[in-house]
């Protein structure tokens, strides 16, 4: 099967289930929390954006049906993206002031 998250190593899907219980029991012999599976998708999901992962990019990998969907559950973790495009665009305009001199009303005075 393709797609699966979880498989046996034939690719036959597990029973959900076992999944869980197998999940729970190794959360618990490292002495995490009881979590479930679908908490999964939530930190990968995290982890990716936080990561700097263009949201389209997590948005196709967690499979949801829009960009809009991705971004409302986690667009809290996206402050970083808007700094680091304001930085780039600020350099650029640096450098194109530095290369080119300064225009318009600036190069009248």
């Amino acid at each position: 099967m393709e797609g699966l998250v979880f498989c046996r190593l034939d690719g036959s899907p597990l029973r959900p289930q076992q999944v869980l219980v197998t999940l729970r029991r190794r959360a618990a012999e490292i002495g995490l929390p009881g979590i479930g599976v679908h908490d999964l998708r939530h930190t990968a999901a995290t982890i990716m954006i936080s990561s700097g992962v263009p949201p389209a990019v997590a948005s196709r990998t967690l499979r949801h049906s829009t960009l809009s969907t991705t971004v409302n559950l986690y667009g809290h973790l996206l402050p970083h993206a808007a700094r680091d495009a304001a930085r780039a665009l600020g350099r650029a305009l640096e450098r194109a002031d530095r290369d080119h001199g300064p225009t318009g009303a600036a190069q009248a005075a």
